[in-house]
């Protein structure tokens, strides 16, 4: 059974967009840097799809910021 909580995937998603505009870097760039096709990049910006951890940690080292910086920021989208 999958659990999907949409305010959830929204606020990642977000986030993700939001990081990866601050860092100045395309889809494509993330995707390389993190070792994902950019269609992955594309669906978890969309909220198409949900990470998993290790995607999220592979972001966070191709976006160059340490995880606990995703999460706050995911954290601070869901209370906005």
């Amino acid at each position: 059974m999958e659990r999907v909580n949409s305010d959830l995937v929204r606020a990642f998603a977000k986030a993700l967009t939001e990081a990866r505009a601050e860092a100045g870097i395309s889809q494509e760039l993330l995707a390389e840097r993190a070792n994902i096709s950019t269609r992955h990049v594309s669906y978890l910006e969309n909220g198409a799809r949900q990470p998993t951890l290790t995607i999220f940690q592979a972001l966070c080292v191709g976006l160059g910021i340490p995880m606990s910086d995703l999460v706050r920021r995911v954290e601070d989208c869901l209370k906005s």
